[in-house]
């Protein structure tokens, strides 16, 4: 497990508040989401579905892809209208097709199971680390 401390993680999110956020907030024309929070509960849940899933359909999940994303101005929730989010999807080993052996085994996305989302902003949108 690769863990970082809490003063790493505030620099990270300092960086991106930095280099980022301003820039996002100018383009949306409001303060944007700067955390998403999952519960343990629906991240355990999630985890039990992915390997499920992945076994009733013989593929061996190896990992989660965090990937960003950003709710449409009109979406159906519209404390998130237009608020950047994160998504988790399934990944499975995928070795290089080249055949080179030098060049590390990578994992594909696995767009045969459903990605977890809907987790909820931080409060507000735009509080930074820690809250």
């Amino acid at each position: 497990m690769k863990k970082i401390t809490p003063e790493e993680a505030i620099a990270l999110n300092q960086n991106f508040i930095k280099t980022r956020s301003k820039a996002i907030d100018v383009a949306i024309g409001k303060k944007d989401a700067v955390s998403t929070w999952f519960s343990l509960d629906d991240l355990k849940e999630y985890i039990a579905y992915v390997e499920s899933e992945g076994k009733s359909k013989g593929i061996t999940v190896n990992g989660l892809r965090v990937y960003f994303g950003a709710y449409a101005k009109n979406s159906n929730n519209r404390n998130k209208n237009n608020l950047s989010t994160v998504f988790f999807v399934p990944t499975e080993s995928n070795k290089n097709p080249s055949g080179d052996e030098q060049l590390a085994v990578s994992s594909s996305d696995i767009t045969k199971i459903d990605a977890l989302n809907d987790g909820q902003t931080g409060y507000p949108p735009s509080a930074i680390y820690p809250q």
